[in-house]
């Protein structure tokens, strides 16, 4: 059995704000036995609205491109600070997506979440 909880939020880079509205789907599965928590989580992002111009074009990058390409640009990227729920805040880093769409509104990317 899976459970999937969404949260609205907004993304920070460096204090910054980078993106004003953020859509964050965490999937926990408790079928996969065997593993530990953190790794029966997967947790995805999608870039509403209110995207800063030079963020955009880095997401637009790791979106046009496939495979290896995009696994480096993402790698490149600096990491993100989500703060969801109001006052939660996680620290991660954008992963490729697993299905792209030729908007970037539509596109969730994974996340890999970072050790603080």
């Amino acid at each position: 059995m899976s459970r999937e909880r969404v949260f609205h939020g907004r993304a920070y880079r460096d204090g910054r704000v980078v993106c004003d509205r953020v859509l964050v789907t965490v999937i926990v599965s408790d079928v996969r036995l065997g593993l530990a928590p953190w790794e029966r989580r997967h947790m995805t992002v999608r870039f509403m609205r209110g995207i800063e111009p030079g963020f955009r074009r880095q997401l637009v990058q790791v979106l046009r491109r496939r495979g290896a390409r995009s696994r480096r640009l993402a790698e490149a990227l600096e990491p993100i600070e989500l703060e969801v729920g109001g006052e939660r805040r996680l620290a991660a880093r954008i992963e490729p997506p697993a299905v792209r769409h030729f908007s970037l509104e539509q596109t969730d990317f994974r996340l890999r979440q970072q050790a603080r």
